[in-house]
């Protein structure tokens, strides 16, 4: 045998002989860790899980509110982040419109809401809905103003609190209603706003 071709053999022993320990140290190859860490990852220590549908979801309604505007339009983006072992977590992003008169107000906002686990079951049909946390909303206004032939824009950044109680109902495993009053602090008006609502999962 020639020496090149000893050397390629000697090689190769030796990077047997490394995967060899390698494998011997971590105890079990890549793709067996691999697959025993998925096999463990489910425990967790909460025994509510959401499913599939459950976990994104888009609303489509519209509310009552208390001031200038005599009701507005709402679409929203819905996800839930993490379960407890008290509260439910979920992330809301949510687009609000209203006019009267000359004046036009959008509302962008975004929530982190807090829902107890003790109030609802995922198997209801018909479930409560308690909701506390702060929220985001950025506020934009545009007027025209009468016999001036001008337009005057405005926008305002406010941090609340917030709690909803309502209810929601489940149609089938990808379309429900909800209807929801809010509370806000601070505000000179508590009870702000009502919504009635269609969601989509």
């Amino acid at each position: 045998m020639s020496a090149g071709r000893t050397n390629v053999v000697r090689a190769a022993i030796a990077a047997v002989a490394l995967l060899a320990g390698t494998l011997l140290t971590w105890g079990a190859p890549p793709q067996a860790r691999a697959q025993d860490s998925t096999a463990t990852s489910p425990r967790v220590t909460s025994t509510f899980r959401r499913t599939g549908e459950e976990v994104d979801r888009f609303e489509l309604g519209g509310g009552v509110v208390q001031g200038f505007f005599d009701a507005v339009g709402s679409f929203g983006y819905r996800r839930s982040i993490g379960v407890g072992q008290q509260f439910e977590r979920s992330l809301m992003a949510e687009l609000t419109g209203a006019a009267k008169d000359q004046l036009t107000e959008g509302v962008l906002s975004a929530y982190f809401l807090f829902r107890p686990l003790v109030t609802f079951r995922e198997s209801w049909r018909l479930r409560p809905l308690v909701e506390v946390g702060p929220g985001v909303h950025t506020v934009f206004q545009v007027a025209s103003l009468e016999g001036l032939n001008r337009t005057r824009y405005k926008s305002q950044v406010y941090l609340k609190a917030h709690a909803y109680a309502g209810f929601e109902v489940l149609a089938s495993n990808r379309v429900g209603f909800l209807v929801r009053g809010r509370l806000s602090a601070p505000s000179h008006r508590p009870l702000d706003y009502a919504q009635a609502a269609i969601f989509l999962r």
